[in-house]
């Protein structure tokens, strides 16, 4: 697995990166993460200022890429819509925390955290007693954790 230096990205070796995340299908902070020795947001940062140097017509597929993925609404985003479901199970039938349920969903605890707290408000046929149920019980554990600190 071929794992680009900055130095390359600072290059026309840009363009070797950029085509081969667009082929990827990875998402740009996952792509960074397994082929990048520098950040994600240095890699959008080359993308967007030194890309257009050497290949203007590579530089817009990859700028219409990554619009795309900003712009995913959670209504509009299955995959997240499933994980969203599957965080609140967790929480309210097995009643573990976020950490946990971060964990047991391979992801990190601010998304889990996210999913429940700011995601599932926004979800579409969610009512509003599930979501009063959710955060109550993050409440709860929260709560429980202070007690454990004795605070």
């Amino acid at each position: 697995m071929k794992i680009y230096p900055i130095e390359e990205a600072n290059s026309d070796d840009i363009i070797k990166i950029a085509e081969y995340f667009l082929v990827s299908g990875l998402s740009l902070r996952s792509f960074a993460n397994l082929y990048c020795h520098f950040s994600y947001i240095t890699l959008r940062d080359k993308f967007l200022k030194v890309l257009p140097i050497y290949n203007k017509d590579l530089y817009e597929k990859v700028k219409a890429k990554l619009q795309s993925k900003n712009t995913r609404n959670i209504n509009e985003d299955i995959e997240a819509i499933q994980r969203v479901i599957t965080a609140t199970t967790l929480l309210l039938e097995d009643n573990l925390t976020v950490s946990q349920i971060a964990q047991q969903l391979n992801s990190t605890e601010m998304t889990t955290y996210r999913d429940l707290t700011v995601r599932l408000m926004q979800m579409e046929g969610v009512s509003t007693d599930l979501k009063k149920e959710v955060l109550k019980r993050l409440k709860d554990h929260s709560r429980a954790n202070l007690d454990k600190k004795g605070r």
